[in-house]
């Protein structure tokens, strides 16, 4: 064991303990020698408690060098992983002793420690897929180009060459808008700005921006929405995007000739839009992971960072998105606080809305 110093924590807790020993003994030795039986000649009491005085100095100092090592290894052990934490190193855990002091701080330090672990693992698995996600596009885009190059196709194969261009342009372009969104909330760098968004009114102008889409997919789009507007408090442009991802994924994800509903209400007191589909459903397992960054449920393409998108941009208004699947059907509801309140009780129930089929 090294040697107790005066600056070091186990040698201030020797140092204390050896200090109210004496103080103790100093208290009942003067109080003893001038009040009591000392005092009036008794000498054979000043050497018992001498004796006595030294017993209860050596206990105090050995139960002090004890207490001392322990809180001085505990100390050293949050030393050692503290540095191997700022070298990156966040496997190494600290053993939380059953009693004491520091027992609470070890637990803290390791939990802090789990945390930035889980963060590291993110980080890199972020960076893994997005390199994967981008990689894919550029090597299918410099393909065709070696072939327009050393090839001499016929104009069909042309134009089909500059179709998959186009298509492989227009995915790396998105991913690489995810990625600068995703980074942007992040760092929390992405404003907000807070106003009363009529819901139905962005949900119409949206589905008319799919609705070219949906006739490619052979698919019907239905906007349902109540005679009184549902004004949300939010971001405008945000509310938008969300609505935008929410209806690509619908169109997406799902068989050709899918019915997809975009419909909005209040419930509960709150400002709500649902984009459901009558597609297969998704499976329960893939339900858990489904707002997960890269995780895509199905090999239908997309980068999987739309919907990790959709829920953030709407927790950062207030907000939340959840989802609700069965075998034929799929919804995914966005759930916004209203600007105003007292209009939610006056709203007719949203079982009696007005439809309009793009």
């Amino acid at each position: 064991m090294r040697r107790p110093r005066l600056n070091s924590l186990a040698g201030r807790i020797v140092f204390a303990s050896i200090a109210v020993c004496l103080g103790s003994v100093l208290i009942v030795y003067l109080y003893v020698v001038a009040v009591g039986g000392a005092a009036r000649g008794l000498d054979d009491v000043k050497g018992q408690i001498a004796i006595g005085g030294l017993i209860a100095l050596a206990i105090a100092t050995l139960l002090g060098l004890y207490w001392a090592k322990m809180a001085a290894d505990s100390v050293r052990a949050l030393q050692q992983a503290a540095r191997k934490v700022a070298d990156g190193n966040f496997e190494t855990t600290i053993p939380v002793a059953s009693t004491g002091q520091l027992a609470p701080l070890a637990r803290t330090f390791n939990q802090m420690q789990g945390r930035l672990a889980e963060l590291d693992s993110a980080r890199k698995a972020f960076i893994a897929n997005a390199s994967h996600e981008l990689r894919t596009p550029i090597f299918s885009l410099g393909g065709f180009v070696e072939l327009l190059e050393e090839e001499n196709p016929s104009p069909e194969e042309r134009e089909e060459f500059l179709r998959e261009m186009r298509e492989q342009i227009e995915r790396l372009t998105k991913l690489t808008a995810d990625l600068l969104d995703l980074s942007q909330l992040d760092a929390g760098a992405m404003v907000m700005q807070a106003q009363a968004v009529d819901l139905g009114e962005l949900a119409r102008q949206v589905t008319r921006e799919f609705a070219a889409r949906a006739d490619l997919h052979g698919s019907r789009l239905e906007l349902r929405t109540p005679e009184l507007a549902v004004i949300a408090h939010g971001d405008r442009d945000r509310v938008r995007q969300i609505i935008r991802i929410l209806l690509d994924n619908a169109l997406t994800h799902t068989p050709e000739g899918t019915k997809v509903t975009v419909h909005t209400y209040f419930a509960h007191k709150r400002a709500e839009l649902t984009v459901s589909d009558e597609g297969s459903g998704i499976p329960q397992r893939a339900q858990k992971r489904i707002f997960e960054r890269f995780y895509t449920a199905d090999s239908a393409g997309g980068s999987g960072l739309g919907l990790a998108i959709a829920r953030e941009l709407a927790q950062r208004m207030g907000g939340r998105i959840s989802i609700s699947s069965s075998r034929r059907y799929t919804a995914f509801t966005l759930d916004l606080p209203p600007a105003r309140e007292e209009l939610a009780p006056r709203l007719p129930a949203p079982a009696a809305p007005t439809r309009a089929a793009l």
